[in-house]
């Protein structure tokens, strides 16, 4: 759906707080009451996103689910940097998440329900690196998939505010390098 491609390029350039139904409305040359068809607040156009995002995410992770610990992460990681080169972007979970002390009480548990999924895909991946011996035996999983979505969200706010990649590729090369081993 057009308003909702739209929405996610407001979403990852300004922020959720940063673009309302009319910015919307006006972008695709409609009337506000035309959004109202689709969605019945931005909250739901929130919502909406979130689901696209975590649907997304899911066919991504059944799509690398055969690889090696190791690639899955460096895809994950590569997949940031893409979204980091093209105009500076941010993810849309760490644009939900500077906002989420204003968001309402629904948009709070789905924001908080897809950093869940990807943050136990994670965790899983990190086990599944133990065992294939890439990752180090002595890392707390939960805490480094916490420190790997900080890092990856992180990485591309830092990134953006100084307009340029090479501190964004520092950072991510350097947190894999500390992950790996035995």
């Amino acid at each position: 759906m057009q308003a909702l491609d739209v929405a996610r390029g407001y979403l990852q350039t300004v922020g959720y707080g940063g673009f309302s139904f009319q910015t919307i409305a006006d972008s695709l040359g409609i009337k506000k009451a035309s959004l109202h068809y689709y969605f019945a607040s931005k909250e739901d156009m929130g919502i909406a996103l979130l689901k696209e995002y975590e649907d997304n995410h899911k066919a991504w992770a059944q799509k690398v689910a055969l690889l090696p610990s190791r690639v899955k992460l460096e895809k994950m990681v590569k997949g940031f940097k893409s979204l980091s080169s093209k105009n500076h972007m941010i993810c849309p979970v760490g644009s939900f998440i500077t906002e989420f002390q204003a968001a309402t009480p629904k948009m709070k548990k789905k924001i908080k329900q897809f950093h869940f999924i990807v943050r136990d895909w994670l965790v899983e991946t990190m086990e599944q690196g133990k065992k294939e011996g890439t990752i180090k035996k002595s890392l707390d999983t939960q805490v480094a998939a916490d420190l790997f979505l900080a890092t990856l969200q992180g990485s591309v706010q830092v990134a953006r505010i100084r307009g340029e990649e090479a501190s964004l590729n520092k950072m991510l090369e350097l947190m894999l390098e500390n992950f790996y081993g035995k």
